[in-house]
């Protein structure tokens, strides 16, 4: 399998689980959306420090200096992060939108 293969084997399956996680979260009700991509950004750089070194053993086994498989991995934890900073800005978004409808309501009565 080619690095770009491996690369997207490893990134596509990891953000699906985490953005429907997420999501299916925030429609039950058991965690809002900043709180999601506070915790997908939390495990961002957990998921590319375990992809690193997994990436830099198959790059030298396959005769590479491992610089490849460093910015693979650096690239998953910025992308992932980069996805959790976007649903952590969206659930404050929300969050403040609710809180004015919510106070608009209230000062109404």
């Amino acid at each position: 399998m080619s690095g770009d293969g491996l690369l997207w084997s490893i990134l596509l399956p990891s953000l699906i689980v985490l953005n429907v996680s997420a999501i299916l979260l925030y429609k039950k009700g058991k965690m809002p959306l900043w709180g999601s991509g506070l915790l997908i950004v939390i495990l961002g750089p957990i998921i590319a420090l375990i992809t690193g070194p997994v990436f830099l053993k198959i790059d030298h086994s396959m005769g590479g200096d491992g610089f490849g498989a460093a910015y693979s991995a650096a690239f998953i934890g910025f992308v992932i992060v980069g996805n959790g900073i976007l649903y952590l800005i969206i659930g404050l978004v929300l969050g403040i939108k609710n809180f004015i409808k919510r106070r608009q309501v209230k000062q109404s009565r």
